[in-house]
């Protein structure tokens, strides 16, 4: 087998879509326009988006036994994710997402965790057994976060880059956590929220203080944000008539981590990251529409 170049320990969703008029009210009741399954979860889309860019990757998280379970494992393998290292779990539900789409391709996400809120020591020795070797560890917040702060700490000691998705948004992450992540890529609402600070680049410098290395601010179709203590850059997206915003973010940060284990600088990396999640918003929502090596013109080396 393959040795995974960028790992994902995260979590793995059921997404039930709902298509709807407009994304719901406070007290709304309405009727949807369509009904979809997807597999999902931020994890598991951070892995499919980064396999399908032809590099290496391993899934690291769990399911239950459950008909959704087997879904979401099938969906992977199909987009080439090495998922040997997503335990089953008898008696438990795996984790499920209900999403609104509006017209416009904006949504709305509310989660159940399932068998995500079980992820602990057994994906903590998978990873020691995958760190070897990997390139990158992607991060996300869907999972117990005692967990996701010893796997990024461990990581780090391994030489290996931590990038984290700081989603769903917190008001704080602890101190060891922000100490061990090299990229931290947060959207807007999740930079305001987790600095307390309504600028987007006082929010950022708030960050950097709190010792991540880079700040990369996820701005849907404004681009991208970089910046680190020795000054920023942007990033503009190219512009594109959007058909579903869904798992854009997790597609940037998949392709970020693929395009930095192929050699890319940094800032490469970026314009790539948002060139990838630019292109996925003009597509249906699911696996099968992923952008490829080959819709890229990938030049790095997977």
């Amino acid at each position: 087998m393959t040795r995974a170049t960028v790992l994902v320990l995260g979590s793995l969703n059921l997404d039930i879509l709902l298509r709807v008029p407009h994304l719901p009210r406070a007290g709304e009741t309405m009727h949807s326009l369509g009904l979809e399954h997807m597999p999902g979860g931020k994890g598991a889309n951070q892995a499919a988006a980064c396999a399908a860019l032809g590099t290496p990757t391993r899934m690291i998280g769990a399911v239950g036994t459950d008909d959704a379970g087997e879904r979401l494992l099938d969906a992977l393998r199909d987009r080439g994710v090495d998922v040997g290292h997503v335990r089953r779990i008898a008696d438990t539900a795996t984790g499920q997402a209900y999403i609104h789409i509006a017209p416009d391709g904006e949504n709305t996400i509310t989660l159940h965790g399932g068998a995500n809120a079980l992820v602990g020591a057994p994906e903590l020795a998978a990873l020691d057994a995958a760190l070897p070797g990997a390139h990158a560890l992607l991060l996300q917040l869907e999972v117990p976060l005692d967990v996701t702060v010893e796997a990024a700490r461990r990581a780090r000691a391994a030489g290996v880059t931590v990038i984290l998705d700081p989603a769903p948004a917190a008001p704080s992450l602890p101190a060891d956590l922000l100490a061990a992540v090299d990229l931290l890529t947060p959207n807007e609402h999740e930079a305001r929220t987790l600095s307390g600070q309504d600028d987007v680049r006082a929010a950022a410098h708030t960050l950097l203080d709190r010792g991540v290395r880079h700040v990369i601010v996820k701005r849907g179709a404004q681009g991208a944000l970089l910046l680190d203590r020795d000054g920023e850059q942007t990033f503009s997206a190219p512009p594109v008539q959007a058909v579903s915003t869904v798992a854009a973010g997790d597609t940037f940060n998949g392709a970020l981590a693929a395009a930095l284990a192929g050699g890319a600088r940094l800032p490469d990396a970026v314009a790539f990251a948002v060139r990838a999640a630019s292109l996925r918003v003009t597509r249906p929502a699911g696996y099968g529409h992923l952008p490829t090596r080959g819709d890229m013109g990938y030049r790095f080396q997977g």
